[in-house]
């Protein structure tokens, strides 16, 4: 998305006072992310790239990281666009998980206590359809599922849609190291894939999303059994059963945005 085009927004929006000015900052692989400055204030700004395939309901995320925002578990959002292909929201200046002084067992632990964390919060977000997720993604790669993707769409559907007919939580999606502050405000980022949902696909995907070894999995697992008070047995079978519908869902994701996927 070009910056004039935000700048133009954004002066019309008349939710911002005096001259602008829009700074890259490092991003991933698709999203762009910026420093908005704004009359000695400062604020951030990221476009969301992928929203003409993407299933995401931007204007209910708003919302909910604003009430995120109320626990202090989020950057407070002040703007989405009128096309919710970017937002601009509260400028924090922290240090990650992933830049912290902290060995790997500690880091392992403080993502443990920040997935209970969010599964504790008493905030509402809608429920994805993963399987239709997969759909999507399948089409926006226009390929040809063959048998084996097609045994894989019907068995894992019917795990996610079993999983989902009982203690939902809020579950982040995405928690990579690198969106975690351990620096106060301690809060959260990232909430773009934030869901209703099963806190063992989130503790699955985390574990994803960071890299983590199968010791560093384990470790993972029993710290959030011991924080939050669920047997271990229980933890680990059903993380584990969910570790294959996060793959799935990365494998096809990637495919979707036509872009080579990271090697583990």
């Amino acid at each position: 998305m070009k910056q004039t085009k935000i700048l133009e927004e954004l002066n019309q929006s008349k939710r911002f006072e005096g001259g602008l000015v829009l700074k890259p900052v490092e991003s991933g692989a698709i999203n762009k992310s910026y420093l908005l400055e704004n009359q000695e204030k400062l604020f951030f700004l990221k476009t969301f790239e992928m929203n003409h395939y993407t299933p995401v309901d931007r204007e209910a995320l708003f919302f909910m990281q604003r009430r995120l925002a109320e626990f202090n578990k989020a950057p407070r959002p002040s703007y989405l666009s009128y096309r919710h292909d970017f937002q601009v929201e509260q400028w924090i200046e922290h240090k990650s998980l992933a830049d912290a002084d902290m060995d790997r067992q500690e880091k392992i632990r403080f993502l443990a206590k920040t997935l209970h964390e969010i599964h504790q919060l008493p905030v509402y977000a809608i429920t994805i359809d993963l399987p239709a997720d997969w759909r999507a993604y399948i089409t926006m790669a226009d390929i040809i599922p063959d048998q084996e993707l097609q045994d894989k769409l019907t068995r894992y559907g019917e795990i996610w849609r079993a999983s989902h007919q009982h203690d939902q939580v809020l579950c982040h999606n995405d928690l990579a190291m690198e969106h975690i502050s351990v620096t106060e405000p301690a809060v959260v980022f990232d909430w773009e894939y934030a869901a209703c949902g099963s806190r063992y696909f989130d503790i699955a995907a985390c574990a994803e999303i960071n890299k983590l070894s199968e010791q560093e999995i384990l470790d993972l697992q029993r710290n959030y059994a011991e924080i939050s008070q669920i047997p271990l047995q229980e933890v680990i079978d059903q993380t584990t059963e969910q570790i294959p519908l996060v793959k799935l869902t990365n494998e096809l994701w990637y495919l979707a945005a036509h872009i080579e996927r990271p090697e583990a």
